[in-house]
């Protein structure tokens, strides 16, 4: 796993690694750019027969670029630096690298961008702190008429705390960031304008603790670490899971959960249903056990089912909770009476919420091994928190619920998955794609989650194995099948094939 930086720590990590003598200034930026530089040599197709023009902005981000130019002069790259003021050429690069002087060009609004060129934005960098405006936008907002744009450390235009845009943004097919990705990499805007992301090792000084707090998780991290199973194994062994979800009208989640589930591995499920669905869940489901409960509400669970429904949740050794479940005056008390009462780790999803989101019960009184699985508005309404801020500033509210969670373990689902562990770490994972934004696959995500922690897996690792592997999903789909057309109900046939991509150590 690798550190993902904040503008404090990025800045920090600047800042510590000069002061410490490790290595001075010059010296990092001079690594910064001959590591552009390089890339652009080992990773532009044809690169000898391009041109590449280099924008300068004002901050060290320009610093950067400037450098680079030099290097890819010094190669042979037909490369062309812009700056913005003649104050550029007045700082210390321009007095120890030697650059020609034909090689550099002043910004106007006469200047001409070619779609056929390459152009390496050094415009500015994660010390961004308000809207673009005047020259620095017009030339943003030309540039994307251009296809061939790589940024240098986060595209300019991007905050990089958020992700969100200054007004105008670049769009990158390659942000080349130094040392270590940035939050503003994986959120809002700049997840859409990052393209292809490369960190650069430009020598920093190693991460203090306190300055490595969010971590992004690879297959390197995982792989290999699925359960496997001995000879001697039965279907017990291989986890006995509950499912209480389902409802009239909203039988879909259950199945898919359940489907799920049995393609990651469980050796058993019960299904706890309202029996008047019985015939729907027996038709669909062939591997697993129904067991309806006579309904005091047609479709639906009510406060006279919850003694049995506890009675049958003892015999697991994980249970479910939530998708698909009916949603009515009735409904928040009791679950609660369950989830009160539930002595079994739990994966809680979708209606289960609702006693929280009632304040009928609060986390800490959640079995210890649990694990809560909302999306953006459900995690705003749990934690009475505004929506528009929970979207651009995810990272910002999730530390501030961590003590909330009480060790219980948090997924944020998004298009960049936050994962709250049981220590209080943050974690990211970002293996998805869009294709993952239809109805019923966080269903699926839940259904895998459920088979993990019937076979013991604790709550931390779980949660992490279960996000990858539902975003390997895809990746398989789009191998074997295409890159469209992708529904939840494609995604369990696809978990084999993901877990044989996750067990694969290259």
């Amino acid at each position: 796993m690798i550190s993902v930086l904040s503008k404090h720590d990025a800045f920090t990590l600047d800042e510590s690694t000069i002061s410490s003598a490790y290595l001075t200034e010059k010296e990092l930026v001079d690594n910064a750019g001959k590591a552009i530089a390089q890339f652009i040599v080992e990773n532009i197709q044809d690169p000898f027969n391009q041109k590449f023009i280099i924008l300068v902005g004002p901050g060290h981000n320009g610093g950067d670029a400037i450098i680079s130019h030099y290097y890819l002069l010094s190669y042979g790259i037909n490369s062309e630096l812009i700056l913005f003021n003649n104050n550029q050429k007045e700082g210390w690069i321009f007095d120890n690298y030697t650059i020609n002087n034909n090689s550099i060009k002043f910004y106007d609004k006469h200047i001409e961008l070619d779609r056929d060129y390459w152009y390496v934005d050094g415009i500015f960098g994660i010390g961004l702190q308000r809207n673009i405006e005047g020259i620095y936008k017009e030339i943003i907002d030309e540039l994307i008429h251009c296809p061939n744009i790589i940024s240098i450390d986060i595209p300019s235009g991007i905050y990089v705390d958020s992700g969100l845009m200054a007004g105008s943004n670049i769009h990158a097919n390659y942000t080349l960031t130094m040392g270590f990705p940035k939050i503003g990499h994986f959120f809002n805007n700049g997840l859409d304008s990052s393209g292809e992301l490369h960190v650069l090792d430009i020598g920093f000084k190693p991460l203090s603790k306190s300055h490595a707090s969010i971590k992004l998780i690879d297959h390197e991290d995982l792989c290999g670490q699925y359960p496997s199973y001995s000879e001697n194994v039965h279907k017990y062994s291989r986890g006995k899971l509950v499912t209480i979800s389902g409802s009239k009208g909203y039988t879909g989640a259950c199945i898919l959960a359940i489907q799920a589930a049995m393609k990651t591995g469980v050796g058993i499920i019960k299904a706890i249903i309202p029996e008047s669905l019985n015939n729907i869940f027996e038709s669909s489901l062939i591997e697993a056990i129904s067991i309806p409960i006579h309904e005091h509400k047609t479709g639906t669970f009510t406060s006279e089912n919850t003694n049995d429904i506890l009675d049958e949740t003892m015999w697991a050794d994980a249970v479910i909770f939530g998708p698909g479940l009916a949603i009515d005056a009735d409904s928040g008390d009791w679950m609660m009476q369950v989830l009160h009462k539930l002595e079994r780790p739990l994966v809680l999803d979708a209606s289960g919420f609702l006693p929280l989101i009632e304040n009928k019960i609060i986390i800490s009184e959640l079995p210890t091994e649990t694990i809560l699985t909302p999306h953006y508005a459900e995690f705003s309404r749990i934690f009475k928190l505004d929506l528009k801020e929970v979207i651009e500033n995810p990272i910002s509210a999730v530390k501030d619920i961590i003590e909330d969670l009480a060790g219980r373990v948090l997924i944020l689902k998004g298009a960049t998955n936050i994962i709250v562990n049981s220590n209080g770490d943050i974690l990211l994972i970002n293996h998805g794609s869009s294709a993952l934004a239809t109805a019923g696959t966080g269903d699926v995500l839940t259904g895998i989650l459920g088979t993990l922690l019937a076979q013991g897996i604790h709550i931390n690792e779980a949660s992490l194995l279960a996000v990858y592997l539902h975003g390997e999903c895809v990746h398989q789909y789009n191998k074997l099948i295409g890159s469209d057309g992708l529904i939840a109900s494609d995604l369990p046939k696809m978990i084999p094939y993901a877990l044989n991509e996750m067990n694969y150590v290259y």
